[in-house]
């Protein structure tokens, strides 16, 4: 398990909100619920080629604080990086640290 020293990165954690547009449609906005520091380690990377675009996807695992309002709806922002949370592991279910898988470079 990661020291509470490794946790460097201060990076903000977003919840996703849905609003609705004049035209009737809905969109996904997100608004920063606090700012946390974490450790992140690169974990494997892809590209694609689709739709006559090359695409990019990253994973990377992202080790926490413990939070008890946290689910994969959520986002990780790193400066204009941002990690899109797929699972959550409480580690060894003592409510103490999560390790976050999340993906970068793909929509939510």
């Amino acid at each position: 398990m990661s020291a509470i020293g490794r946790l460097k990165h201060q990076v903000s954690l977003q919840k996703p909100t849905r609003t609705t547009d004049t035209g009737g449609g809905q969109a996904i906005t997100f608004s920063t619920v606090a700012q946390i520091y974490v450790d992140i380690r690169p974990v494997s990377g892809k590209e694609a080629y689709e739709q006559g675009q090359l695409k990019e996807t990253r994973t990377a695992e992202i080790t926490t604080r413990y939070r008890d309002v946290l689910d994969t709806s959520f986002r990780i922002l790193f400066g204009t990086r941002a990690f899109n949370i797929k699972q959550i592991k409480n580690v060894d279910e003592r409510n103490k640290f999560y390790v976050l898988t999340c993906e970068e470079g793909v929509a939510t």
